[in-house]
């Protein structure tokens, strides 16, 4: 990395080729290349629209590096703590695209929800690490009984120097249990803390913050808490731009990502709105000179419009007469 032979970091830049370049031997056929890039078709959407980015898109996460870098200091420095803002403010991306996928060495990170049986969901976000291991895997199936549930994560924590439970979307403990169910798998968050020497991080909308002071055990939350924002404009332009160029494609003008920021900047709900447009933009663009143009931009309606005239044309297909079963749901 230090004295590169072929390939050379320009810092914030990309890369450049350093190596020798030499004369081929015409008497050999020369290879064969292709006459265009991969077809479109074959690649992904590098936007995930309204669903959250997954670990598996971590090669397409990009705007949160600060975010990731603070977390993981805090994450280091303590055993528990909380990552709280409101609703579709890109925490479920934050966590598993870029803090699960960015751990230390020897780190583990195992993120999950607590659905309707939180005792059972944590421990099938544990059950790919046993899975050769048939005597774990059947521990597993008892996970709601608290001493099991410290000998698995207690034997599964000495695999690694250190991990980390990650309880994404934290408040569904509250709107999805009873307080028996919420007192009991807090107990267990905060013997795994105490006990297992697992570090955890609680994810959950600000407006849920308040009913975790009901819950003593999960006190210690309060002093670690790390509110998030929106992100700045210079990280949108990241966030729209970097997946494009993952994939050899390009924005037709920097006017055209001006633009899509300038319509989201300082908004609450910008990213689920920036989000869905640039999904829809990718899938306008133009696949032969791989490029996002202004045209597709204005035929989706920008970024305010395009959810807008996506929801018309699923209540259109859904049919008015059957408009008020869709509400319901």
């Amino acid at each position: 990395a230090q004295n590169p032979s072929f390939i050379e970091t320009i810092r914030k830049r990309g890369y450049r080729l350093i190596g020798e370049i030499g004369i081929p031997d015409l008497d050999q056929p020369a290879p064969s290349l292709p006459d265009s890039p991969p077809h479109s078709d074959d690649e992904r959407n590098p936007y995930p629209g309204l669903a959250a980015f997954t670990e598996a898109d971590a090669d397409v996460f990009f705007g949160r590096e600060k975010e990731i870098a603070a977390l993981w200091r805090k994450i280091t420095s303590r055993r528990l703590m909380a990552v709280i803002g409101p609703s579709g403010i890109g925490k479920s991306s934050l966590l598993r695209a870029g803090v699960a996928t960015r751990a230390p060495p020897r780190w583990r990170v195992v993120v999950f929800t607590p659905g309707e049986d939180p005792g059972m969901s944590l421990a099938r976000a544990l059950a790919p690490d046993h899975a050769g291991d048939p005597a774990a895997v059947s521990r597993l199936v008892g996970f709601n009984d608290p001493d099991t549930a410290l000998a698995v994560v207690s034997r599964w924590r000495g695999q690694y120097a250190e991990v980390v439970l990650v309880v994404d979307q934290f408040e569904e403990l509250f709107t999805l249990n009873d307080p028996d169910t919420q007192k009991s798998f807090v107990g267990l968050l905060r013997r795994l803390v105490d006990a297992a020497d697992v570090h955890v991080v609680l994810a959950m909308r600000d407006d849920f913050l308040f009913r975790c002071e009901a819950l003593p055990e999960i006190a210690p939350v309060f002093d670690g808490m790390t509110p998030l924002g929106p992100p700045r404009a210079d990280a949108l332009r990241r966030a729209i731009t970097e997946p494009a160029a993952r994939f050899a494609h390009r924005f037709e003008s920097e006017i055209l990502v001006d633009r899509m920021v300038a319509e989201v900047e300082d908004q609450r709900g910008a990213l689920p709105l920036l989000a869905f447009a640039v999904r829809r933009l990718w899938e306008k663009r133009d696949p032969e000179e791989r490029v996002l143009t202004e045209v597709a931009y204005d035929g989706i309606g920008g970024v305010a419009g395009a959810l807008a005239r996506h929801a018309e044309a699923v209540v259109a297909e859904i049919g008015h007469a059957r408009l008020p079963v869709a509400v319901s749901y």
